[in-house]
């Protein structure tokens, strides 16, 4: 049908009045009929443009409306392969890496798509390169993980970022089993960044290298000044008396 019709009316008219039908369908509410309307957009448009502009709406409303990720992934992907220059493909390449980060917890396959985005520089290539350390991480990857957090950390010194990528490279050298390296990287972290609650979490995290050295004294006084800033003032007060458990009971043992 969509055929006779683009022959009768000319098919660039026709794909314009379908997507303009497909955008009344969506703010009506009436998401399955428009994301029907907009596949017809997308066979028919000679326009690019408007295809694409179509592809995109098409892939929103399957994600965000019908709860539908897997087949907005592949109306994202197919909007990025077959038109990766539109003014919609940048906006596609995230959604689909947000989908395989947020959703499904596909950290391998984000990682070419979050890459492309740091390559093509976006304006927030910060945030992108932290997301792509992060799924380093979360596939337990830590000295990967790291080097990419380490590159962020060279190539945008100016970025809001910076308190909380010092103190994630600190953990990812812990995980790494290197806990005087990871010392030093959250010493410097609290200390260029005293009052950033990244800053109170590198000074719990090295007093947990104290505590692992039987340095428990210095993990005291260390947690001890953290009274009145750490977030969590009822954890912190329990750490404090476990400590002074393990001093009670090591003087005893004396």
């Amino acid at each position: 049908m969509a055929a006779v019709a683009a022959g009768w009316f000319g098919r660039a008219p026709l794909a314009g009045w379908q997507f303009q039908q497909a955008q009344r369908l969506f703010h009506r509410g009436e998401h399955e009929d428009a994301v029907h309307r907009l596949g017809w957009v997308v066979r028919i448009a000679p326009d690019k443009a408007l295809a694409s502009a179509a592809r995109l709406l098409k892939a929103e409303i399957l994600e965000l409306q019908l709860n539908r990720p897997q087949q907005a992934l592949l109306a994202y992907l197919t909007l990025v392969r077959d038109d990766p220059r539109s003014p919609q493909a940048e906006k596609a390449l995230r959604q689909a890496a947000r989908i395989y980060r947020n959703r499904l917890h596909d950290y391998g396959n984000a990682l070419p798509l979050l890459q492309r985005l740091a390559d093509a520089g976006v304006a927030d290539a910060d945030r992108i390169r932290y997301q792509i350390a992060d799924c380093y991480f979360r596939l337990a990857n830590y000295e990967q993980a790291r080097i990419e957090f380490e590159t962020l950390q060279k190539l945008y010194p100016q970025s809001p970022l910076q308190p909380e990528v010092s103190y994630r490279i600190g953990v990812a050298l812990l995980l790494e089993g290197k806990p005087e390296r990871a010392a030093e990287v959250f010493e410097r972290t609290a200390k260029r960044w005293p009052d950033d609650r990244f800053a109170l979490e590198a000074l719990w995290s090295l007093a947990g290298i104290y505590e692992r050295r039987d340095e428990l004294v210095r993990a005291r006084r260390l947690l001890a000044g953290l009274r009145g800033r750490y977030p969590l003032p009822e954890l912190l007060e329990k750490r404090i008396g476990r400590i002074d458990d393990r001093i009670r009971r090591k003087k005893k043992a004396i």
